[in-house]
């Protein structure tokens, strides 16, 4: 039985996530949902193998709601979600949990959500590179942020260890701000003595809470099936972003009130 508020304590929950850079809960979400999600992404997953055979830098091709991804490296496709069932499903992006973590991080409960998105090594992948999901360690050189403006909330779609190619993190250096490092970290990581680097093998129902700045990679996956993982991606209000979630207006009219303030940034999604 997936969890609820009453079962978490938030207090160290919040003290792992300031101090590691993430924040791991299990048994989040029913395996038979997630069962469902994942049998739809592999139909829009099929399209974009299928169709991305070169390595695009950083253009995504494709409509999203037939599968807009591309293939980043070798065997590793990103692809877009559409914010449609069974992927859409508020048991997962208005999880009671997620957002009871949210308000008391931020203090607040005016955050909005500005992506849908997924990572999926394919057998035969190799390792990213170490990398953080953000430029606020370029842009803002030397400067500390004791709360990171966004964060990414992440599920894989099945159990995920080293037999298949689980991210790997370094905890704690979110706080790391250091300008001459920024774009030099995989040849300091894959050369140094970092012996505090942590996998993180999930089960399927597990959702994890990423500050962005955190360090990781993606892992070689020498398994004979893909390792997908979505994140959703929420953010302060006030962050300016260029990303936004495309939905019709008969979606986002259905959403409930929090739902419809966390996707007020909003585009329209194109109609064929």
């Amino acid at each position: 039985m997936p969890i609820t508020v009453d079962d978490v304590d938030f207090g160290l929950k919040l003290a792992e996530f300031r101090i590691n850079g993430f924040v791991v809960f299990e048994d989040m979400i029913d395996p038979a949902r997630v069962d469902r999600i994942h049998e739809a992404f592999k139909r829009l997953m099929a399209g974009v193998v299928a169709r991305e055979t070169a390595i695009s830098a950083s253009q995504e091709h494709g409509e999203v709601a037939t599968g807009r991804g591309r293939q980043n490296m070798k065997g590793r496709y990103t692809m877009t979600i559409p914010w449609v069932e069974p992927f859409a499903d508020p048991a997962i992006y208005e999880h009671p949990v997620v957002l009871a973590f949210l308000d008391r991080y931020w203090q607040t409960d005016d955050y909005v959500i500005t992506c849908s998105h997924s990572n999926t090594p394919y057998p035969g992948t190799d390792f990213q590179h170490w990398h953080r999901d953000t430029k606020l360690g370029s842009e803002l050189p030397g400067v500390y942020l004791g709360r990171v403006p966004v964060v990414g909330v992440k599920y894989p779609l099945v159990d995920t260890s080293e037999a298949n190619g689980s991210i790997e993190v370094l905890p704690c250096t979110q706080y790391l701000a250091e300008g001459d490092l920024e774009g030099r970290y995989d040849d300091l990581l894959t050369t140094g003595d970092f012996s505090t680097t942590r996998r993180l093998n999930l089960k399927k129902g597990s959702m994890w809470i990423q500050d962005v700045r955190t360090l990781h990679r993606g892992t070689a996956n020498p398994s004979d099936a893909p390792r997908p993982e979505i994140v959703t991606c929420y953010c302060k209000r006030w962050f300016a972003i260029d990303q936004h979630v495309e939905l019709t207006r008969e979606t986002y009219a259905a959403l409930s009130d929090r739902g419809k303030r966390m996707l007020r940034r909003w585009a329209v999604e194109p109609r064929a």
